[in-house]
């Protein structure tokens, strides 16, 4: 694709907010052995009021860059999987035994070498199919004239975001987690890409806030009416893509040039991989040694950090493994590279 740029350090920060978001998500269910009374309740509102964009930024930026599929990079991310799945095994058997017994320790471990096709991380594998087919998205998108694909768009958004945000119910009942809406929201970063790579007008990042304080709200007094529990704070919110689609512009603007952010975004898939068992340890470590409640700003401000640090030992984890396997899971994809290419080729000769 002619149009295809390297990606600077705007949008690689960008990436980096965003998992730290996904962690601090995560993390913010121990929220109230930190924080207590109302402001625990102010805390837990200003947390996932928008923590939960960080996907759909994510996809926001790989749509707006274009991906390609490459099967020797399929092969590099399935090794990286594999490796930070068998780190994540062995932190959870060392750290809490009684939990990584029987049926659960052979699921993990099925999983751990299956991590694409059982779903192990619902991301990754959703990733890895909207990077198997991102090609054949890219031929449809530049078959469709701009009104279609504006068309195509609505369409998309009022039948998997604004549906579910008005009406609680959904058509696909995965809160936006899944394939659908990342393929959506993959279409709309190739969108801004072709036809609204501009800036935003001033008053748009006045919204940012507008939305993440009615989020917020939403997520404390939600719609309760018999089983039905209703707040905005979904992946598939029609409030949480606005927001992302604004801070992504936000960032675009930005003139951030940084080797060091550039490097250290390369090492994401290990925080999707590892933030949640890490958040798990630390959690179950803090409260066995008797964690106390600071009671105020003070112990929001050490979760938040506890978040942080989680977030840079997944980076540098993922930073210490492609030092020390790099270089193996290049070989292994120009491997399966050639085998792919000459079972195919003798596939080929026997059809004709």
């Amino acid at each position: 694709m002619g149009e295809r740029k390297e990606r600077n350090a705007n949008h690689e920060l960008l990436r980096i907010i965003a998992m730290f978001m996904i962690v601090f998500i995560h993390a913010n269910m121990y929220l109230f052995y930190f924080v207590d009374g109302s402001l625990a309740v102010f805390c837990n509102g200003l947390v996932n009021g928008i923590c939960n964009i960080g996907v759909s930024c994510f996809i926001l930026i790989s749509g707006y860059y274009g991906m390609k599929f490459d099967l020797k990079k399929f092969v590099k991310m399935e090794c990286m999987m594999i490796t930070y799945s068998i780190l994540e095994t062995i932190l959870l058997c060392a750290i809490m035994p009684e939990e990584m017994q029987g049926a659960a320790l052979l699921e993990q471990l099925v999983k751990t070498f299956l991590p694409f096709i059982t779903r192990k991380y619902w991301f990754y594998s959703t990733y890895v199919c909207l990077f198997i087919i991102s090609g054949y998205i890219q031929k449809f998108l530049d078959s469709l004239e701009k009104k279609e694909l504006e068309r195509l768009l609505i369409i998309l958004l009022f039948l998997f975001s604004v549906l579910p945000t008005v009406f609680y119910f959904e058509v696909i009942p995965d809160n936006g987690k899944g394939l659908v809406q990342m393929i959506m929201v993959y279409m709309i970063g190739r969108y801004i890409k072709k036809y609204k790579d501009v800036k935003l007008p001033r008053y748009a990042g006045a919204v940012l806030p507008v939305l993440w304080v009615i989020n917020g709200i939403s997520h404390e007094v939600p719609v309760q009416v018999g089983g039905i529990y209703h707040h905005l704070c979904k992946d598939n919110s029609i409030t949480n893509l606005i927001m992302a689609v604004i801070l992504f512009y936000l960032f675009k603007e930005l003139k951030v040039t940084s080797g060091f952010i550039n490097r250290s975004a390369r090492c994401i898939f290990a925080v999707f991989a590892l933030n949640d068992a890490l958040v798990t340890v630390t959690m179950k470590l803090l409260i066995r040694s008797g964690i106390q409640n600071a009671g105020g700003i003070g112990g929001f401000l050490t979760l938040t950090g506890i978040v942080a640090l989680i977030l840079l030992l997944c980076l540098l984890a993922g930073a210490v493994r492609e030092l020390l396997l790099g270089k193996i899971d290049r070989k292994i994809g120009d491997f399966v590279h050639r085998k792919i290419i000459i079972i195919t080729g003798r596939l080929e000769s026997l059809l004709h």
